[in-house]
């Protein structure tokens, strides 16, 4: 770290706050209203919930050797930190790399969501076609301003929004479960292993599994976190637990309010209106009015979430000098690293810019084609990261707890390891295209992880080693 820049804040924000960041970047009301008519249509009708359950499940067992080895490595980097402690140098900068360009293609994609979106529910009430990438460049500004700001402003923020979302959500859930759902009533058979299993269930669990990208910032947020080998841990398992509970519970609900014999051919007929249909019913016109607008405000929290993500990963690298240095300056009244989110918000506008040239359509486009790209790279991170988890506690012995320092570790390898194959295998529909161009994802994170692990043995032979004491803090 370059010796006049101060160091990220300590003890800014605390187990809720990076909960909240968690449950941002999985923008409920925007998975809900997106995802869920097609996971429907596509994957296994009205198994969806369980499907959701499957993938918590999955991600929890995964979470006991994150949240174990985050006792012992804290630092910005989360990805980078952990495969750098468990399988090398080498592989952990590969990863951060990954990471980097993962969740920077995934925000160009929800920018332009965001400026879809905002057309959808804004020009009719200015009566003035504005378009997309306006609003889009609306909200670049909005995030980099907060986001180069004290972490737990953006931690208030997102709170606010993130309790609007879920409650409008939750409001519709409550109300269709009061009045008795639809015409079939409410039961548990969305759980039940013949409807998880029908129709095809992999796509149903990569959908969902989709749905929780970005738990692991719980570790990015862990140098400015209040006794981080402890609210690490614990947010890790909260966000995980309620990222499931809830997105379960409001798809059981909704379904039941179709009926489970019914719910697939609604999807089909008007997947657009799926939701809002019921809000009209459940919470009338104005609250589908409220639905609509805090639409917008999910995606906004997101692109938040992301963006914080994305600077603490470039400050990382920025400190260990394996990126331009400047990129690890902090702010000498914020104590945030706001040279890295300059740079980050220079990258999403450079996305956005090649998009609009491009003529690229914002929904079907930029933003299914960036999500299916990231969401490989994220999930193949966390499959590395079991296996880092297995290999660092072997080696050095910290942790002598077999459940959490190998049979969960692997048994989380094995699900994602699945999980992986379907998402390269289930390509067209998680994106939405049949364009060839899509089955090259793979290959691409690929050439990324190799660009890294390139860019650490050149580092290396220059001289200049990178110190694994810098980047690990032993509780």
């Amino acid at each position: 770290m370059a010796a006049s820049a101060p160091a990220l804040k300590k003890n800014a924000i605390g187990m809720w706050q990076i909960v909240f960041f968690v449950i941002a970047a999985a923008a409920p009301l925007t998975g809900m209203l997106g995802i869920i008519p097609v996971a429907i249509r596509l994957g296994n009708g009205a198994g969806v919930p369980g499907a959701f359950v499957a993938a918590g499940l999955i991600l929890l067992v995964f979470s006991v050797g994150y949240a174990a080895m985050s006792r012992h490595v804290v630092n910005a980097g989360a990805f980078y930190a952990y495969l750098a402690q468990g399988l090398g140098r080498s592989f952990g900068v590969g990863g951060a790399f990954v990471a980097v360009v993962s969740y920077t293609t995934m925000q160009v994609g929800v920018y332009a969501l965001f400026g879809f979106f905002a057309t959808v529910i804004l020009n009719p009430l200015l009566s003035l076609p504005v378009p997309w990438y306006a609003y889009s460049a609306v909200a670049i500004a909005l995030v980099q301003f907060l986001g180069m700001r004290k972490l737990d402003l953006s931690g208030w923020v997102l709170g606010l929004f993130i309790t609007l979302e879920m409650g409008i959500l939750l409001a519709l859930s409550l109300s269709i479960v009061l009045h008795g759902g639809g015409p079939q009533g409410f039961n548990v058979r969305p759980f039940a292993w013949r409807e998880v299993a029908s129709g095809h269930p992999g796509i149903a669990i990569m959908f969902a599994l989709a749905s929780f990208v970005g738990f692991e910032a719980t570790a990015i947020y862990g140098e400015e976190s209040r006794n981080p080998t402890r609210t690490v841990p614990l947010a890790t398992y909260a966000a995980v637990s309620i990222i499931m509970i809830f997105f379960a519970f409001v798809t059981w609900a909704i379904i039941g309010s179709y009926g489970v014999d019914h719910v697939v051919a609604a999807a089909f007929a008007d997947p657009g209106n799926f939701w809002f249909a019921k809000s009209d019913a459940y919470l009338g016109h104005l609250g589908t009015g409220i639905m609509r607008a805090l639409l917008l405000s999910s995606i906004f929290a997101c692109l938040l979430a992301f963006h914080n993500t994305i600077t603490r990963y470039l400050y990382a690298l920025g400190r260990e000098r394996l990126l331009w240095g400047f990129l690890a300056h902090v702010h000498p009244r914020f104590q945030s690293p706001y040279k890295a989110s300059y740079a980050q918000t220079a990258c999403a506008v450079a996305g956005v810019a090649a998009s609009v040239m491009n003529g690229a359509d914002p929904l079907t486009v930029v933003f299914s084609w960036t999500s299916a790209f990231a969401t490989i790279g994220i999930v193949g991170l966390q499959f590395l990261v079991s296996a880092a988890v297995i290999v660092f506690f072997r080696r050095n012995g910290l942790d002598k707890r077999v459940w959490n320092t190998m049979v969960a570790p692997v048994l989380g390898m094995a699900g994602l390891g699945y999980a992986l194959y379907l998402l390269i295998a289930n390509l067209p529909a998680l994106s939405g295209s049949e364009d060839r161009f899509i089955r090259s994802f793979p290959w691409i994170m690929l050439a990324v992880m190799l660009l890294g692990i390139g860019v650490s043995l050149g580092v290396e032979r220059r001289g200049v080693r990178v110190p694994l004491a810098a980047v690990a803090d032993e509780a």
